[in-house]
């Protein structure tokens, strides 16, 4: 029993090392999320880093400071979803999809 138990851990240890070598990775990925036909966007990377946000000259032009404040927080959701989407899709591919929410 403890054969099993050494070579479960062994496993176990090889999967992380495995993880951390895809988490390191999708700090090098980037998303973008956008809102109002792409009037604002958001690019993260894989960790749910913002790496950068671009608006569009015409949404400055007479700016409702409450529409651009919606339409940003409408692409940082989005760029959001996208990075989760990204890391569990690669977290998948290293658990074979057995540990729920990688």
């Amino acid at each position: 029993m403890s054969n099993q138990l050494a070579k479960m851990m062994k496993e176990a240890q090889k999967l992380e090392k495995k993880l951390a070598v895809v988490r390191e990775e999708l700090a090098d990925r980037r998303v973008e999320g956008t809102s109002g036909g792409g009037v604002v966007t958001v690019t993260m990377n894989g960790q749910r880093d913002v790496i950068g946000v671009r608006i569009a000259p015409e949404a400055l032009d007479g700016a409702d400071p409450d529409m651009l404040e919606d339409l940003l927080l409408g692409a940082l959701r989005d760029a959001k979803e996208r990075s989760d989407e990204l890391a569990a899709s690669e977290m998948a591919k290293v658990t074979g999809g057995m540990i729920p929410g990688m």
